[in-house]
């Protein structure tokens, strides 16, 4: 850290001015190194969504900092440690202007300092970033504030009232509730029994209301839980995904026994599940990722990053991460979809939309038990 005055020190953001181009940036397109600049000769200029750039810089826990920028233009600039601390701030101005935003860091040793377009036709330019570390009285911003949505309190005992009240996500499956106490959801399919015209299964989960969906490339999502998974063996569901404003699926976490091949098991009906991410790609086709083996009865904790159209995912110490496919009313959804499938031969079972085709799969394929429990539950949501 280097000295600014008695008040203030300055974090170390490498390049702050684009006078190298990209180096020690991050970039998604549309973006370009501008000649029109603030200071010096360079500037960075973005195009167009879903174009920003990023770039991790190193701070001091738990303490106040001002991020600042000379800017052109209709944007957003701002912070995110990934972890639940999301600030940022929106400007439309018609000529250079420095833009602030002051917040507290966090229990973490680093966060990105992004910049972004702001959804509009024309150019954005940005210039002479700094982040300095300031006393409380020092605080404030310039321009709009963009807190954000965030989902719930974050502290990982209580749900969420985003959750729970209605305000982001509608319930498919509303008998039982799954909100057994204000700390614990459980989700039961087999006796919920919800389903959807074009589902193969049936279903117990919450899902943002369609009024809240956006792109991925205009979310910032961040959702955290533990997951107790009780399953019949040959049982197998998904417990979070991203879906497309259609039928199809942009992100899913499965827990399967299942004779899949690719993942650490891959034998149907032993009682050992798999549990593994499948993600769609920017080119339409979709990876799958092992993160580990359970039991019935074991638990893991889960998190699912979107970082505005890069999505991570994390369980049982491993992750997997890629830019995905994006969709223009995308949204998340978490619970217990119980897939009705022959998990020996990978044939799906019953009739879409059709209840009692699913009841006589899971009874002739033995499927009992299907109770997914999450507690320390966290939900952030920040969107354009």
């Amino acid at each position: 850290m280097a000295a600014c005055s008695s008040a203030a020190q300055a974090a170390t953001i490498y390049n702050s001015g684009f006078e190298n181009g990209w180096s020690d940036w991050n970039e998604v397109d549309p973006a370009a190194i501008s000649g029109d600049a603030y200071q010096g000769s360079s500037s960075l200029k973005i195009q167009g969504s879903p174009g920003r750039v990023h770039q991790v810089v190193d701070i001091e826990r738990n303490t106040e900092y001002t991020l600042s920028a000379y800017v052109l233009g209709k944007g957003q600039i701002g912070v995110n440690d990934l972890n639940g601390l999301f600030k940022n701030t929106k400007f439309n101005v018609s000529s250079w202007t420095k833009v602030s935003k002051t917040f507290t860091s966090a229990n973490t040793d680093s966060l990105q300092v992004f910049a972004k377009h702001d959804n509009n036709s024309s150019d954005v330019r940005f210039d002479n970033f700094s982040l300095v570390k300031t006393d409380s009285s020092d605080g404030g911003s310039t321009g709009g504030d963009g807190d954000g949505d965030s989902g719930g309190n974050g502290d990982g005992t209580t749900i969420p009232s985003s959750i729970t009240s209605g305000s982001i996500f509608d319930l498919e499956g509303n008998d039982p509730n799954p909100l057994v106490n204000d700390s614990t959801l459980v989700f039961v399919p087999l006796e919920a029994q919800h389903i959807t015209p074009n589902g193969n299964g049936w279903r117990h989960e919450y899902k943002v209301k369609s009024s809240l969906r956006v792109a991925m490339t205009d979310t910032y999502e961040v959702f955290e839980a533990s997951v107790k998974v009780e399953m019949s063996d040959g049982g197998k569901t998904i417990i979070a995904q991203h879906h497309a404003s259609d039928t199809g699926t942009i992100m899913k976490v499965y827990v399967s026994d299942s004779a899949e091949s690719g993942f650490d098991d891959s034998v149907a009906g032993n009682g050992i599940f798999d549990v593994y991410v499948r993600l769609r790609n920017t080119s339409g086709n979709e990876e799958k990722y092992a993160l580990g083996t359970i039991r019935s009865g074991g638990s893991f904790n889960l998190k699912v990053v979107n970082n505005y159209g890069d999505v991570d995912v994390s369980a049982l110490g491993s992750s997997f991460g890629i830019p995905v496919e994006d969709d223009s009313a995308s949204y998340f959804k978490f619970g217990n979809y119980l897939q009705s499938q022959d998990t020996s031969t990978l044939d799906d079972c019953g009739e879409s939309g059709n209840s009692n085709s699913f009841k006589e799969c899971f009874e002739d394929l033995g499927i009992t038990t299907s109770k997914v429990t999450m507690t320390n539950v966290s939900y952030t949501r920040v969107t354009n």
